[in-house]
C-alpha cells in the first residue's frame, strides 16, 4: 500500500532522527538476498545501539542531504537497507563484515563514520577494533600487570631468605 506524503515526511524524519544519532551508517545493496537472509541481517539490529531499515532511495536521499552523511546519497540507487549505529562501531563493523563475507549476494554501497566515508582497508581497520569491552578488558589487564609483578618481587624477597636459611640449615645437618 502506497505511503500518502504524511506517512513519507514522517518517514524522512524517523530515518533523520535515526542519522542524527549514527555514528556508523551504512548503505547496501541487498538484491539477491533471500527473506532468511534478509532475516538474519535483522537479527544484527537486535543488538543494542544497531538499527536496519529498507527505505524507498528518495525518502532515503531527503534525510541523508541534510546529514552530516550526505555524500552517502551518491551511491544511493536500487534496492538499499540502511545500517546504523550509535554505540560501537568496531563491533558494528564486525558483525556487518561477517555477514557481507557469509552472504556474496550483499553487495555494500558506502560505509561511513562520523560523516567520513570509508573505504574496503578502513573497514576492514574499523572491524579489527576491539569491542568496548575487550578494550576495557586489555586495559585493566596492562594496568594490572605493574602491580602484579611489584607484588610477586616482594614476596619474592621473604621467599628467597626463608630458602637460604632453610638451605643453610640443612648444609649444617
Amino acid at each position: 500500500m502506497p505511503l500518502n506524503l504524511e506517512q513519507k515526511k514522517e518517514l524522512v524524519k524517523e530515518v533523520s532522527a535515526v542519522l542524527a544519532n549514527a555514528d556508523t551508517v551504512l548503505t547496501a545493496d541487498y538484491r539477491g538476498l533471500t527473506a532468511t537472509q534478509l532475516g538474519e541481517f535483522r537479527k544484527i539490529a537486535r543488538n543494542p545501539g544497531i538499527h536496519i531499515k529498507i527505505v524507498k532511495n528518495n525518502m532515503l536521499k531527503m534525510a541523508l542531504k541534510d546529514s552530516e552523511y550526505s555524500s552517502v546519497s551518491e551511491k544511493v540507487f536500487g534496492p538499499q537497507i540502511l545500517a546504523t549505529s550509535s554505540d560501537n562501531p568496531g563491533e558494528f563493523a564486525k558483525l556487518v563484515k561477517r555477514f557481507i563475507d557469509d552472504h556474496e549476494n550483499i553487495e555494500l554501497k558506502s560505509l561511513a563514520y562520523k560523516g567520513k566515508e570509508l573505504d574496503l582497508v578502513e573497514i576492514k581497520k574499523l572491524a579489527a577494533l576491539p569491542t568496548y569491552d575487550e578494550a576495557i578488558s586489555k586495559l585493566m589487564s596492562v594496568m594490572q600487570a605493574p602491580i602484579q609483578k611489584l607484588m610477586s618481587t616482594m614476596i619474592a624477597v621473604p621467599t628467597k631468605v626463608v630458602r637460604t636459611l632453610d638451605a643453610v640449615k640443612e648444609s649444617k645437618n
